[in-house]
């Protein structure tokens, strides 16, 4: 097992994936510390699981750049990399949002 270091955040592969902890919010409340996994496929295809506050939310899907499409929690769904370490999605519906950082802002929230 190979184990990197980027930033502040500590990221470890293994056959399950990419393992690091981040902060995890969803719709729009104040972000949390969360379990980070990411499992890329063949295809390029991310599945990503985020464990925070005694549940789960998953995002599969792929990126073009900064923009990503899959779905969120089973459901269709769009997200945008604010930057390196920070990503915003929300299912078409617009009825959830989601979002994950490797760092706080010193309020608290993703920045």
């Amino acid at each position: 097992m190979a184990t990197f270091l980027f930033a502040t955040a500590a990221y470890a592969h293994t056959d399950e994936g990419t393992k690091w902890s981040g902060f995890c919010g969803s719709d729009l409340a104040k972000p949390q510390p969360c379990a980070i996994r990411d499992k890329v496929g063949g295809d390029g295809q991310h599945d990503l699981q985020f464990s925070f506050g005694g549940k789960t939310s998953n995002f599969v899907g792929k990126n073009n750049s900064a923009w990503w499409i899959g779905g969120l929690n089973g459901r269709p769904a769009m997200g945008y990399e604010v930057s390196r370490g920070h990503t915003v999605y929300s299912t078409t519906d617009l009825k959830e949002t989601f979002e994950w950082c490797d760092k706080l802002s010193s309020d608290g929230y993703c920045r």
